[in-house]
């Protein structure tokens, strides 16, 4: 590997020189924390793979991107996950056998990944869940269990279709059950629309995974990036502009780049300017290319900032093993609209909760999430506040919901420093409750409901009822739905029950009218009507609209009321200016003074606790661990001083 310019001789910048004493300090700190577990660790994972390798694969998988696809899966799985691979059409078959994922692992995946092509007939899903589970007979305290399902297809285990009808009921009454028992969560990939999408998603919303349709093939690998981040979890740094920087306490970086036909071959660049490609390597670099993606992995890469010169993807990532981590709760797949969910984050060092205000005080904290309107920052704070238990004790949280339903959030994580940038990402789905809606023409027209099991429990309560001459009418089912009383009249649902996270859902949709029956006038919107109607608007948005006309009379004196406050605040602020400066003097005077006691409590702290390098940059041979306490506590009672 090359060597770091600023070990070795070579002149510093000052700008280089103020970040490695930042470095030094931080890093010093994060050796003198409590002792202490504020929160569990974070489980291992287990990832099970399940492939469709039958006929109709030909057609939508022409190109095999399967391989490619499940050997990034490969090369991204982190040491410590425990991983296994079958195929299956009419038989399912262990191609990669359950093991723990290291070097050997990976080098057999890869190898064993050319053997799955398309020779198959018929597609056995309920065989090859049965098979693939088979080994667990009780939930484990050890794991996170997963499955990723990829199929093309309905299921279909013989040439007699009742069979294959039997099979997909065993599936939904035998083996979710039991999949939902054994805590395994099951991530669906459909990958066709003639896919059973019905299947695949109460396969994953029952387990609480994840369900994605592929329209083509060359979605597969991105597809399968994101599973990854559901189910692995990995911490990374921010990739902007095709940039990235990494700190002293990150131990390996894996980058992924997406490719575009056509484009050049990426070059990385290091901080010291050293430019690798995959034809021009050095020890601890290791550089794999396959169809549309590079991965390249850097053991023990060097502090700086890393540039690339490649395709700018919003779906490229950086990702890092490190004993300084972002630790966060966890993010269900599923949320249903206006549902409240803690959300809550934490930096760890070697599991070790880090809550030294010195450190803290240095550090931007927090959660944004991003959805197709944009970037929504979420609050996420440690100071007691707003789902924060208890303010300053390096612990943040924030209360999390949203107002409308959404396909996709993403939930980003992220911690800001000096010297050092975290990220994680989750995504997840926000569902309505429960849906409304018109069918049939006249007698014949019936009211339909679907309670979404995503996100709630069996037994939640359901009432219909329609709005007559200002009373309300409770409708009767029958086998298509509630009987309308009145085709004129509106309809409306309340769902009253308890959501997967186990909290209380009361919601209410309406008014829905019959397609073609014309709203009463009175009730009619001043817009121009849309299809909008087969599908109910929440009743909290009727209730809002109502509020503001009847705010309208008292405008005029609420505005008077607000200019005189307003004079009163004008002359608020103008203290509150003075005040905060004197207030921000004194907390930059604070801060000095406490990094100024951080740095005398590490000349006394013991040598082995204090990581340090030569102060004005010069070089400095290697040591073993045993020959380098000697220096190191010089260097930082130097620093001290």
């Amino acid at each position: 590997m090359p060597v770091d310019p600023d070990c070795c001789g070579q002149s510093v910048l000052p700008g280089e020189k103020t970040m490695a004493l930042w470095t030094r300090l931080l890093l010093s700190v994060l050796c003198l924390l409590p002792t202490w577990h504020a929160w569990a660790a974070p489980e291992k994972n287990e990832v099970r793979v399940l492939i469709d390798i039958s006929g109709s694969m030909k057609q939508n998988d022409p190109q095999n991107l399967r391989r490619p696809a499940l050997r990034m899966l490969v090369g991204l799985l982190q040491p410590g996950t425990r991983a296994g691979v079958w195929t299956f059409a009419r038989w399912s078959n262990p191609l990669i056998p359950l093991g723990e994922v290291d070097k050997d692992w990976k080098a057999r995946a890869l190898k064993l990944s050319e053997q799955i092509r398309s020779p198959g007939q018929f597609t056995h899903i309920e065989r090859v869940l049965r098979d693939a589970t088979r080994d667990i007979d009780a939930p484990s305290s050890s794991y996170n269990r997963h499955l990723v399902l990829l199929t093309d297809g309905m299921v279909d285990v013989s040439k007699q279709p009742d069979e294959s009808v039997a099979s997909r009921q065993r599936i939904l009454e035998e083996i979710l059950p039991r999949l939902k028992q054994l805590g395994i969560r099951v991530h669906t990939i459909a990958l066709s629309e003639r896919a059973d999408h019905d299947l695949m998603k109460r396969l994953s919303e029952g387990t609480g995974g994840w369900y994605q349709q592929v329209d083509s093939a060359e979605q597969l690998s991105r597809v399968f990036l994101k599973v990854f981040e559901q189910v692995g979890r990995p911490d990374g740094v921010p990739l902007k502009d095709n940039r990235f920087t990494v700190d002293p306490s990150v131990k390996e970086a894996t980058i992924l780049l997406f490719r575009k036909p056509g484009s050049a071959d990426p070059v990385l660049i290091s901080p010291a300017g050293e430019r690798y490609t995959d034809s021009d390597l050095v020890a601890g670099v290791a550089w794999y290319r396959d169809q549309g993606y590079d991965l390249i992995t850097i053991a023990s890469p060097k502090k700086g900032e890393w540039r690339l010169l490649a395709d700018v993807d919003p779906d490229n990532r950086v990702m890092i093993v490190t004993d300084l981590k972002l630790q966060t709760s966890e993010v269900p797949a599923h949320l249903a609209v206006g549902e409240e969910l803690l959300l809550s984050a934490y930096l760890s060092n070697k599991g070790k909760l880090v809550d030294r205000r010195a450190f803290l005080r240095l550090l931007d904290v927090r959660a944004d999430a991003i959805t197709r309107n944009g970037s929504d920052p979420l609050g996420l704070n440690d100071e007691g506040r707003d789902g924060d238990s208890k303010a300053g004790d390096g612990r943040y949280a924030v209360r999390y919901h949203e107002k409308t339903a959404f396909d996709e959030v993403e939930l980003l994580f992220s911690v800001d420093s000096p010297t050092f940038v975290r990220e994680k990402r989750y995504r997840l789905a926000v569902h309505e409750p429960a849906s409304l809606r018109i069918e049939g023409e006249g007698d014949a027209a019936r009211a339909v409901v679907e309670v979404n099991g995503a996100v709630m429990q069996d037994g939640a309560t359901v009432t219909v009822w329609q709005q007559l001459d200002g009373q309300r009418e409770l409708l009767k089912k029958d086998a298509k739905g509630y009987m309308l009383a009145d085709l004129a009249a509106p309809v409306y649902l309340k769902i009253e029950g308890k959501s997967r996270l186990g909290n209380r859902i009361a919601r209410e949709y309406g008014p829905v009218y019959v397609p073609g029956v014309e709203p009463p006038k009175e009730s009619a919107p001043t817009t121009e009507s849309t299809p909008a109607q087969s599908e109910a608007p929440p009743a909290e948005a009727v209730v809002q609209e109502d509020a503001t006309e009847e705010e309208s009379g008292w405008v005029l004196p609420a505005a008077i009321f607000g200019v005189v406050n307003l004079l009163l605040i004008g002359g608020g602020l103008g203290v509150w200016w003075f005040l905060r400066r004197r207030r921000d003097s004194s907390e930059e005077v604070s801060l000095s003074e406490e990094i100024e006691a951080v740095e005398a409590e590490l000349a006394e702290a013991e040598p082995d606790a204090v990581i340090a390098e030569e102060a004005d940059g010069a070089s400095q041979e290697a040591l073993s661990e045993g020959e380098a306490s000697e220096a190191e506590d010089t260097n930082a009672k130097g620093e001290a001083a």
